[in-house]
């Protein structure tokens, strides 16, 4: 008896499944077809993306100061960190961003000192801001902060 009724079943399941609806001649595609076809526009529409070549400072034309000026203007602001950083306490994120501003100024003034035009000098002490004065490792530094310390160094030293 437990044959029969399994037996039963089977045949209904079989007739169930091959009766289905959506199966038929189409068989997989059929429920895929508006998906396929958004996905088609989708392609179709899109632009293709152009990517920006970088200009180096040296290539842009902007106004820089004097060397002698631009001297003048990171030793005064070397000056008024170290005037303020003995409010700071040390370890601290103010701490360590006027450390940052003092070792990269003095370090631009250490490239022009050497004979570097002052967009060569902004690129070249790079490294002593990402160390903090050659104290801590590169990546202590994020390039986020990096790139806004050149930023604003770029700033100052145009006219």
């Amino acid at each position: 008896m437990d044959c029969g009724r399994s037996c039963f079943f089977n045949i209904l399941l079989i007739k169930h499944f091959s009766d289905m609806k959506g199966t038929n001649k189409c068989g997989f595609w059929k429920p895929l077809l508006p998906a396929l076809f958004l996905l088609g526009c989708l392609f179709m529409t899109a632009t293709t993306a152009q990517a920006q070549t970088p200009v180096s400072e040296a290539q842009q034309n902007f106004n820089w100061k004097s060397i002698d000026d631009a001297k003048v203007v990171l030793k005064s602001h070397v000056e008024v960190l170290n005037q303020q950083m003995p409010g700071y306490t040390q370890g601290t994120p103010m701490y360590d961003n006027a450390l940052r501003r003092v070792a990269y100024y003095k370090a631009i003034m250490y490239e022009i000192d050497r004979g570097e035009s002052l967009p060569k000098s902004l690129e070249n002490a790079l490294p002593a801001a990402a160390t903090l004065g050659y104290t801590k490792e590169a990546t202590y530094t994020t390039k986020v902060v990096l790139r806004a310390l050149h930023e604003e160094a770029r700033v100052m030293l145009v006219n």
